[in-house]
């Protein structure tokens, strides 16, 4: 790659030279076209050397989802930041919810693969405790319980639940965040699981909490 190229050119554009909207194409098809790691040096160029806040977040999610170390003490750090970081509230769902941290998430849940052939899985998983650790602080959709999927950071998974039950939020529902988190700890841990669940419960019983806790307690109406 030269080092002239573009976010454009590295992440809009497919092998066949032809450009997209969306960076989708480039960033998941690495699962199937391994040529698109070529891009991996010019994206770490990116990130070290961009001024454009947009550009770096789109190379820390490229390179978080395919498996390169450096991106996860990004992940690390800007989980730490939380609502401070420069990337929250770039982008927002209809619901007008943050979806920087939901995508940062789902990027290195997909890294799971490639990590372990970079040599980046203790990073990974490090990262992923990191996200984690702000359960009870920012929306994460879906990919988080798909990142923390995963016997080995079920024990953050639970602290992190733990420590956010009672937390008070009112731009996402965060008592539904947590539920889903604890129906994934349920496959690893199922005692925690069921003890947390019985704590998320007793301070919100909601039906749809409750539902989505049905496979950890029986559903009491």
């Amino acid at each position: 790659m030269t080092p002239d190229l573009t976010i454009r050119d590295l992440l809009f554009r497919d092998v066949d030279g032809e450009y997209s909207t969306e960076p989708d194409t480039v960033i998941d098809g690495a699962a199937t076209e391994p040529r698109y790691l070529e891009r991996v040096p010019a994206l770490k160029r990116v990130l070290a050397e961009s001024t454009e806040r947009y550009h770096r977040y789109l190379a820390v999610v490229a390179l978080a989802t395919w498996g390169e170390p450096e991106a996860y003490p990004i992940v690390e750090r800007v989980a730490r930041e939380g609502r401070d970081t420069e990337w929250f509230g770039m982008f927002k769902d209809v619901e007008g919810r943050d979806t920087t941290f939901p995508t940062i998430a789902g990027a290195v849940a997909e890294g799971r693969t490639f990590a372990v052939v970079a040599g980046g899985e203790n990073h990974r998983l490090d990262a992923v405790r990191a996200l984690l650790a702000r359960a009870g602080d920012l929306y994460f959709g879906w990919q988080l319980r798909y990142a923390a999927d995963d016997p080995l950071v079920a024990d953050a998974l639970a602290d992190a639940v733990g420590a956010a039950i009672g937390v008070e939020r009112t731009d996402f529902d965060v008592e539904l965040q947590l539920a889903d988190l604890i129906t994934v700890l349920a496959g690893y841990d199922r005692e925690r699981a069921v003890d947390l669940a019985e704590r998320l419960l007793a301070t919100d019983r909601r039906m749809i909490v409750r539902t989505h806790l049905s496979p950890v307690v029986p559903f009491r109406a």
